[in-house]
């Protein structure tokens, strides 16, 4: 294999999250394992250790003890636990047995591809050491990670990786921008900054579609919330001939496809428009395996320091925006372009995350001054406006409000305590009435509005 066979073969490599369930060969795990270990490591002590989980009951006391959740962990044939001897390197400054762990890693991954077997490693675990308690580690041993392997069920297509003159310098550091932040204030990230941001972690977990959720947002297909948006776009557009409609940073494609699907063939032209490219060629890979001929046009933010939407002006019966106005310090800009675009008589469906909902991991970070992303790694950016700044806002852009909803009101989460609660006590019965409850209080018209997750408006252009 010459250079460029070889970086053929690494750029082809990709994440595998779902699994065949037929077994994979002993002696071809010992030849992904023999090639793993062929990695240098850290004075050449080679005190890794490979523990290779096959059974069921192994996996999910791994899963439970690890606190490591993503269903990918029970559905891999084989779940390789990767160990480490750290007593000798406890104050490397260098990290050399995590740089070691990481190049073994790497080489599972690789020799994986090499057999036909698809692999990925989980390092979303949160509790290692249960993992080496699952797995009877000795003293000294540490976990680094999972990696999970086994014959494909999907066939992803492998994510874009950064152009080489992006991420290398000559004989200096000449990268001043940084390209993320820790801290998730809006005013921290410029237009490009959030534009990468977004671009890179919409690959994270693949495009298939279907209920097991491998995508960024978890819920959104099947959330009331969700259900909502559509059944209500779907009803605007039944007014209308032929409507041209909208979907503002569509992000995975959630709501664009939820519109294909609502409206058919009674839509007169469907759009989506995001910041970066990479975004519309995911969408497209989700997509190929729908629609014999797409039946959306993508459409780029072109100009990386602002935002512009390349449709003329009033040329759009319905827009959709979920969730995004929060991504940006002063959304006006956006909501500027939005109105733009709407013809006279046009709705928009904006929803906005709650200022006042009860985000307690939120409150958590603020009073420790810890703004790491965490629970927002698939969302970046965020602040959470009140509804008069919002309103004020819409009015801005000379948009008028006609309508608005507010769903999983702060009564949904009491409900969700209540129940968790009267389980524990025993109390099954007044659980189950709890757990019934907390559906019925998901939409709400009423004054407890600004005490929802997400507020839902519906726009019209003055």
């Amino acid at each position: 294999m010459n250079g460029q066979q070889y970086l053929d073969f690494v750029t082809g490599r990709r994440s595998t999250r779902l699994f065949q369930r037929r077994p994979v060969p002993r002696e071809t795990l010992e030849r992904i394992v023999s090639s793993a270990i062929q990695a240098p490591t850290s004075c050449n002590r080679q005190l890794w250790h490979f523990v290779l989980v096959t059974e069921d009951e192994a996996k999910i006391r791994l899963c439970e003890m690890s606190d490591a959740q993503q269903s990918y962990l029970y559905d891999a044939p084989v779940v390789v636990a990767i160990f480490y001897d750290t007593s000798l390197e406890t104050r490397n400054p260098c990290s050399t047995a995590q740089v070691t762990v990481g190049m073994a890693a790497y080489g599972l991954l690789l020799a994986a591809e090499a057999e036909g077997v698809g692999a990925i490693y989980l390092g979303g675990i949160r509790n290692p050491k249960g993992a080496a308690r699952a797995l009877g580690a000795p003293p000294g041993w540490q976990n680094f990670g999972f990696v999970c392997m086994g014959f494909r069920a999907d066939d992803p297509p492998a994510p874009h990786a950064r152009p080489v003159a992006d991420v290398i310098s000559w004989n200096h550091f000449d990268r001043p921008l940084k390209r993320f932040h820790q801290d998730i204030r809006p005013h921290l990230w410029s237009l490009e900054q959030l534009a990468d941001f977004r671009d890179k972690l919409l690959w994270y977990k693949g495009v298939a579609i279907d209920g097991r959720t491998l995508h960024v947002d978890p819920d959104a297909r099947f959330s009331a919330k969700f259900q909502y948006l559509v059944g209500r776009l779907g009803m605007l557009a039944a007014t209308r001939q032929k409507p041209v409609l909208l979907d503002v940073m569509s992000c995975n494609g959630d709501l664009l496809l939820q519109t294909i699907n609502a409206l058919g063939d009674g839509a007169g032209a469907i759009y989506a428009w995001d910041l970066t490219p990479g975004i519309g060629d995911y969408i497209h890979q989700r997509f190929r395996g729908l629609f014999p001929q797409p039946r959306y046009r993508y459409l780029q933010n072109a100009d990386p320091s602002q935002v512009h939407i390349p449709l003329p002006d009033a040329s759009v019966d319905l827009v959709t925006c979920y969730e995004r106005l929060d991504q940006f310090e002063d959304p006006a800009p956006l909501l500027a372009e939005i109105s733009r675009v709407m013809r006279p008589g046009a709705r928009a469906i904006v929803a906005v995350s709650g200022r006042f909902y009860p985000h307690m991991y939120r409150y958590r970070r603020m009073r420790q001054k810890n703004y790491a992303l965490g629970r927002n790694w698939n969302r970046g950016p965020e602040r959470k406006f009140e509804p008069r700044q919002i309103l004020e806002f819409f009015s801005g852009a000379g948009l008028r409000v006609e309508r608005m909803r507010g769903f999983q009101p702060v009564g949904v989460k009491a409900a969700h305590v209540a129940e968790g609660l009267c389980h524990r006590l025993g109390l099954h019965s007044m659980g189950d009435w709890f757990g019934d409850l907390a559906p019925r209080l998901m939409i709400t018209a009423g004054i407890t509005r600004p005490l929802s997750s997400s507020l839902v408006y519906e726009l019209a252009r003055d």
